[in-house]
């Protein structure tokens, strides 16, 4: 019942606030699930449970009844018990973690992408020949200039054109 006025808090308070998502969806899904996994598996939380229920049944077992039968039930009935406590509070906390880190994720400005500017070199610096020639296999240093490519087998050769870096 919690899970469910959280989860319609959050799509209310999104709604009326009427701004847009900052961040990926499947983005912060995969980031949520990552989150809650760490701080709070189901799997260890029903065998944590199991535990310590078989452990607990055991004593009570040993204390109410009489014989080896009386502790190995209790022991049974006392971890069958925490195995089903111990995976449902574990997935409560589970589901609280995911949906947290979901809403901060969902409502942190995705970060500006970062621009790596090129400057070119000057036209005629050893740096701008080493480019172009790398750039053009007909490049001739002494005159800036590449041979382009024939537009069709057959065809008229093209006039060399000066190299421009972007």
């Amino acid at each position: 019942m919690k899970i469910i006025v959280t989860a319609l808090a959050v799509v209310g308070t999104m709604a009326l606030s009427g701004t847009a998502s900052a961040q990926n969806s499947i983005h912060c899904q995969n980031q949520a699930t990552a989150y809650a996994n760490q701080y709070a598996n189901p799997v260890v939380g029903g065998v944590g449970g199991g535990v310590v229920g078989a452990v607990g049944g055991g004593v009570l077992g040993k204390l109410l009844g009489k014989g080896k039968k009386a502790v190995k039930a209790g022991a049974l009935i006392g971890g069958t018990a925490g195995v089903l406590v111990g995976a449902s509070k574990a997935k409560q906390k589970h589901q609280q973690l995911y949906n947290e880190a979901y809403y901060n994720c969902m409502n942190t400005p995705a970060p500006a992408p970062t621009q790596v500017y090129y400057q070119a070199p000057p036209a005629g610096t050893p740096q701008w020949n080493y480019e172009c020639s790398l750039k053009y296999n007909s490049f001739q240093p002494a005159s800036g200039t590449f041979q382009p490519y024939r537009p069709y087998a057959g065809a008229p050769l093209p006039p060399r054109r000066v190299c421009v870096l972007p």
